[in-house]
């Protein structure tokens, strides 16, 4: 493991009497993300998106088994013939062909292993480039720019377990302080608020249904938060009600975006009613039933090609998600940025009401590691409040391990042992019209 490595990852065990005061010694400001990714951050605004297409797609012919069988001898010179001639996909078809979407090049290029759990409830395995951080965090520093974000500390509440014994822990690389979101009494608030202030933390890092439980209860409990001036959302859509409540009311600026594991897709959101397609980060379409672009005003499925994923590239993607086209755009130096008035994104369907009282949704439960390698598919079945039951179809190799893993993960979401239970099955509950949900609540 490389110093950058360790110091973005790992020095955060260290204790917080140590890594509190080097918090304030870090005054790098963008510098603390890499030179690399202030280099391609510059690049942005004069990317060619067509350009990119092109060259992704006929490497993929090139170089990728999957795409080199069924589209062999083809050469794609634009947009308008990669959607005349590229068929979609979705996460079934790569699960399917795992291997044969990895490029012959992928030995040599180093890269990391992404999983996450989705609508079909089977575990998607994607390969993606170890520097893959240096675009990602271009994208998302940018969308925070635009919210006012100046790159100060932030505190970062987003459903972390915490080792034993601490009530926060400390990253003076990446400038964050993290708390546990899981815990809501009043006391561990206060101490929050209190460490917080200490640190001159004016922006929050949060999943937006933590973002709103967690500012709702501040104001509860009549603890000053005034000093809270950014939200940074990630990973959820926010509701209309949150947005309102946490923008409007609270006076907190919110950078909300949409992303997924995939990263294929990014779009961010400015306002309600205003999201912006990042058009250089991969190319995006909505589409109808029909497969065919849709018109503005009408809404279609989120499909997405990369542009930087050299190892396992993913063409015509289909993500399962929805959004509504606009018919304003953005100008950029080289391109506009398409403006969608609304997006329908699965995790907004899925919460789990806990014992007391709040909610969580399922990107709480995604599991990112080793432990879903044996699971063949996974499901959230809530049919009374505060407690759920967790369906998996197990794979092979699964053992008492993983289970007892799996349950200490979604025990400590759900406040306790007592609230959930696996049950294993054969297959998962498929909806009448044949949808496979992550989370069926049976609550309303």
């Amino acid at each position: 493991m490389g110093i950058a490595d360790f110091l973005k990852d790992r020095i955060s065990n260290a204790p917080n009497w140590l890594t509190e005061p080097l918090l304030h010694l870090n005054r790098l400001g963008p510098l603390a993300f890499g030179p690399a990714m202030l280099r391609f951050k510059k690049t942005i605004p004069t990317i060619d998106p067509e350009k990119k297409l092109v060259e992704m797609a006929n490497y993929a012919i090139k170089h990728v088994p999957y795409y080199r069988k069924r589209y062999k001898g083809l050469t794609i010179n634009s947009a308008n013939e990669f959607e005349e001639k590229i068929d979609f996909i979705d996460k079934d078809e790569v699960t399917r062909n795992y291997a044969e979407f990895l490029s012959d090049l992928a030995p040599s290029i180093p890269h990391i292993t992404r999983r996450t759990s989705g609508t079909s409830g089977k575990p998607l395995q994607i390969e993606i480039p170890s520097n893959r951080y240096i675009t990602e965090m271009a994208f998302v520093t940018r969308a925070w720019e635009h919210a006012g974000w100046n790159y100060g500390i932030r505190a970062s509440i987003r459903k972390k377990i915490l080792p034993a014994g601490k009530n926060y822990i400390v990253n003076p690389a990446t400038r964050e302080i993290i708390f546990d979101g899981y815990r809501t009494d009043k006391e561990y608030l206060a101490m929050m608020a209190k460490v917080m202030k200490r640190n001159h933390v004016s922006s929050i890092y949060a999943y937006p249904s933590t973002a709103f439980q967690v500012l709702k209860l501040f104001q509860k409990y009549g603890i000053d938060i005034s000093f809270i001036k950014h939200a940074l959302l990630t990973s959820e859509g926010i509701s209309t009600h949150q947005y309102h409540f946490i923008e409007n009311e609270l006076g907190i600026k919110i950078s909300s975006f949409y992303g997924h594991t995939e990263k294929l897709i990014f779009i961010e959101q400015r306002d309600v009613n205003t999201h912006v397609i990042e058009e250089a980060y991969g190319y995006t379409e909505i589409v109808g039933p029909d497969g065919n672009p849709v018109c503005p005003g009408n809404e279609g499925e989120l499909v997405g090609t990369t542009f930087y994923n050299r190892v396992m590239p993913l063409l015509r993607y289909r993500t399962g998600d929805y959004a509504t086209l606009s018919d304003r755009t953005i100008p950029e130096s080289n391109y506009s940025r398409r403006i969608l008035s609304s997006i329908s994104g699965r995790h907004e369907k899925n919460r789990i009401l806990r014992h007391d009282g709040s909610y969580t949704s399922s990107t709480v439960f995604e599991i990112h590691d080793e432990i879903a390698l044996p699971i063949d598919g996974i499901q959230y079945l809530q049919e009374r409040p505060g407690y759920m039951e967790v369906l998996v179809v197990k794979g092979r190799n699964f053992s008492s391990g993983h289970e007892h893993r799996m349950l200490d993960h979604f025990a400590y979401a759900m406040g306790g042992r007592e609230y959930v239970k696996i049950r294993y099955v054969d297959s998962l509950i498929v909806e009448p019209n044949g949808k496979t949900l992550t989370v069926i609540n049976r609550l309303t």
